[in-house]
């Protein structure tokens, strides 16, 4: 198991369907989450359709140098990490990316797009993703030590911020044809993901900070009122790193028509393992991974 500095990361999430096969790796995707706090990863079987794999590793590692490292150990000691696979994706969860229309849209100056909005960021690489399902690009930035030792394993892995998947399930995956929009909140650790979409239409997308239960009623009842949006009749989409139903979750039962989790896409299969833990809420952006137009 992987070793980081004087201790031992164990995985806390280690789940194998019996139909996986190492040896046929070449026939797999890879998919991989990493933010400050933990790495996870699934295996998707390209051939039956079929989710087989999700290992978590917990860090107690914040700062990005810390969480290369750990990074770094991990892939070094970890038995499927270093396998060859079809392809792979990389799920990278930050608050720092915006969204910028196609028509807008200049190739040549993605630094200046996230420069603007977050200010600058040494260290770091700045990378696109285009949605094309709202005709539009999320510009964000990676650390480049991270980069580098993503693609000394997977030399061809995409890069996808968590925003991107996100707009693509709302967008693609909610909207009705009716003029009632979805709204769906994203936890992380220490912010959440606003979202709403309309008739497969974007509406609004924006970061926010929570500190307490409290901030993100409030942050989501200026955003229903900026777009005239009843939340007494909209239903309300949550997921993200968040156990069930928290307080964060709870305290939008006096505000809303009703709560629904997110759940993962049924084009695919999952392993009954998969299926059967409670924790999948967690991971809907990265097993949105496989598939994700860019």
């Amino acid at each position: 198991m992987p070793e980081i500095g004087n201790k031992i990361t164990k995985a806390d999430i280690d789940l194998v369907d019996e139909t996986f096969e190492p040896s046929h790796s070449e026939s797999y995707h890879l998919s991989i989450q990493t933010e400050p706090g933990r790495l996870s990863f699934c295996v998707f079987n390209t051939v039956i359709q079929k989710y087989v794999v999700l290992r978590n590793y917990p860090l107690s590692i914040t700062d990005p140098h810390g969480l290369v490292s750990s990074c770094s150990s991990i892939f070094e000691n970890d038995d499927l990490l270093g396998l060859v696979y079809k392809s792979s994706s990389l799920l990278w969860i930050s608050p720092r990316c915006t969204l910028v229309p196609c028509h807008l849209f200049d190739s040549n100056e993605p630094d200046s797009y996230l420069s603007f909005t977050h200010g600058a960021m040494t260290g770091e690489q700045t990378q696109q993703n285009f949605i094309r399902p709202a005709n539009l690009y999320n510009v964000f930035s990676c650390p480049e030590a991270l980069i580098d030792i993503l693609r000394r394993y997977h030399p061809h892995i995409r890069l996808i911020h968590q925003v991107t998947p996100l707009i693509r399930y709302i967008v693609t995956g909610t909207s009705s044809t009716t003029d009632k929009a979805d709204v769906a909140v994203f936890f992380y650790s220490g912010y959440l993901d606003i979202v709403i979409g309309r008739k497969h239409e974007l509406l609004f997308y924006n970061t926010y900070p929570i500190n307490a239960p409290e901030d993100s009623v409030y942050y989501l009842a200026g955003v229903a009122n900026m777009f005239d949006i009843d939340l007494s009749s909209t239903n309300l989409i949550y997921a993200g790193d968040i156990n069930q139903m928290p307080p964060e979750i709870a305290i939008f039962r006096d505000y809303v028509a009703r709560i629904i989790e997110c759940k993962p896409s049924d084009v695919v299969i999952y392993s009954h393992f998969l299926i059967q833990t409670p924790v999948l809420r967690n991971f809907i952006n990265l097993f949105n991974l496989y598939g994700c137009e860019l």
